[in-house]
């Protein structure tokens, strides 16, 4: 699964679920920006089904066409969902603010296959804090 560089909160979510949802789990990859990427294969683009609207976020179109139904999908809907459609009011959430700022301070600095885990793992310790206190 592919997206363009640089990895932002959403599209790390949409390769968590993607990693929930699909055994065995997707390689990913992150390509210069502009750069093609077949709808089947990409991840919060244009041409994706996994890709931010007016209402709904990637990760919340990839939780819907793959059907998980993990314990932790509700509140990574809820943080995104501030990220991505009300970043106006990321200051009034400061664990969804640390949260994105871990994500995003390991995802890889430069175009790159792979390189995802320790984002994924900020996810899955999330997860399992339980977010926001």
């Amino acid at each position: 699964m592919q997206t363009w560089h640089p990895w932002q909160l959403d599209s790390v979510l949409v390769a968590w679920a993607l990693t929930q949802a699909q055994s065995p789990p997707p390689v990913f990859e992150s390509l210069p920006r502009g750069e093609p990427i077949p709808p089947g294969r990409a991840i919060d683009t244009p041409d994706s089904p996994f890709r931010r609207t007016g209402q709904r976020t990637a990760f919340e179109e990839a939780v819907r066409h793959s059907g998980l139904t993990h314990r932790c999908v509700p509140l990574l809907r809820d943080a995104v969902r501030v990220v991505e459609l009300a970043a106006w009011r990321k200051p009034e959430f400061p664990a969804v603010e640390a949260f994105e700022a871990r994500v995003l301070a390991v995802i890889p600095a430069q175009p790159m296959r792979g390189g995802l885990a320790p984002a994924l793992a900020e996810v899955e310790r999330y997860c399992k804090e339980g977010g926001p206190p």
